[in-house]
């Protein structure tokens, strides 16, 4: 015996193998970056030296071509409480809302694309800040794209960059024997 498909049974079955419509990320990027011996650092770590006023950690997400995200939300997870949010936890239209736990700060906004696709956002190492864990997840329109989990460590617990030293000069070069 034959069964009859119904109309909403098809349409289910075609929207379930139909195009997406939610944001693809086709590329991303964690980065820190700081002032080390007179340069600018930017690296793509998962080690964030505390140098409250230097060190900084930045996200970029790249989506594919198509429509515009409408929302994006950002969600910072601290592994303990920040005593002091500053203004974050106080300015309504700074579009961030910190958890009654103090150890999430949530940022709900329109992300602007650049030619490629890419947006981002950048947090700074501030005075009394947490070391140890840190995630910083990524969603748009609703959909989670991306989690990044890295570290913040004690100036003296991070291995700086090689500092390049120069080329040693013969002492006759500048007659300075």
């Amino acid at each position: 015996m034959r069964l009859p498909v119904s109309t909403s049974a098809m349409l289910l079955a075609l929207l379930a193998t139909g195009p997406s419509l939610a944001a693809e990320m086709i590329d991303s990027v964690f980065q820190v970056t700081f002032r080390y011996a007179g340069e600018d650092e930017v690296l793509n770590d998962t080690v964030v030296p505390l140098l409250p006023g230097n060190a900084c950690y930045n996200w970029h997400v790249r989506l594919a071509e198509g429509a515009a995200p409408k929302t994006a939300t950002e969600t910072l997870s601290l592994p303990m409480p920040l005593e002091d949010w500053g203004t974050l936890a106080t300015d309504p239209d700074d579009g961030i809302d910190i958890s009654a736990d103090a150890k999430v700060a949530t940022r709900t906004f329109m992300p602007e694309l650049d030619g490629e696709g890419w947006f981002s956002h950048s947090w700074c190492v501030a005075p009394g800040d947490p070391v140890g864990a840190h995630s910083i997840a990524i969603a748009v329109d609703g959909d989670k794209l991306v989690t990044y989990d890295f570290q913040v460590v004690l100036p003296e617990d991070y291995y700086w960059p090689s500092i390049v030293q120069p080329t040693p000069r013969e002492r006759s070069v500048d007659h300075s024997w």
